[in-house]
């Protein structure tokens, strides 16, 4: 009896095993073309790391991208994103990301995680990355991030934290000698 109890715990040990390292094995995984519609009806899945160019016709959704991503709705980044990030309508990062490059979108750009963005953030509605750095610039109509290195432009700009300049209608720099400023804001 202790001989077969020792057998099952091996076996499912051993399958645990190789159960992680499947799922290690698909996270390194990385191709040079994704093709979608819509996730999940997207090839390769998304948990490749697309390292060329990702296609999509309605919205792609990977776990990393590293070079240019064109969606005719939306763009979906879980992990770190590099290159031209270009969307109809949004762009999506889901988690802790480093952002290094471009992201245009026709109306918003959004990082939900703690983040950080070297490059620029253009859109025509807005720039909502209210835990991320940003590194560069952002563009739009409302512009949000957590500490800005460099410049706000819009109507409406929040910063937690400024080191550069905010040009709109209405600047907030939470810690700055200034909270709220009109036109023009510095913070050093």
């Amino acid at each position: 009896m202790k001989s077969v109890l020792v057998v099952v715990c091996l076996f499912l040990f051993g399958f645990q095993n190789f159960a992680h390292s499947a799922e290690r094995e698909l996270r390194q995984r990385s191709t040079p073309i994704s093709l979608g519609i819509f996730p999940p009806v997207q090839f390769p899945p998304k948990e490749f790391h697309v390292k060329g160019i990702r296609l999509s016709a309605l919205m792609g959704s990977s776990r990393k991208v590293s070079g240019i991503d064109l969606g005719l709705i939306g763009n979906s980044t879980e992990q770190d994103f590099h290159g031209l990030a270009l969307a109809g309508v949004f762009n999506w990062n889901k988690d802790d990301v480093e952002i290094y490059g471009a992201q245009l979108a026709g109306l918003v750009n959004y990082n939900e995680g703690v983040g950080k963005v070297f490059g620029i953030q253009a859109s025509l509605i807005g720039n909502f990355s209210s835990f991320t750095d940003v590194y560069g610039v952002q563009l739009s109509l409302i512009n949000k991030a957590r500490n800005v290195y460099g410049l706000q432009i819009g109507l409406v700009n929040f910063a937690s934290s400024l080191h550069g300049i905010q040009i709109g209608l209405a600047n907030f720099n939470e810690s700055g000698m200034f909270g709220v400023s009109p036109l023009i804001n510095f913070g050093w």
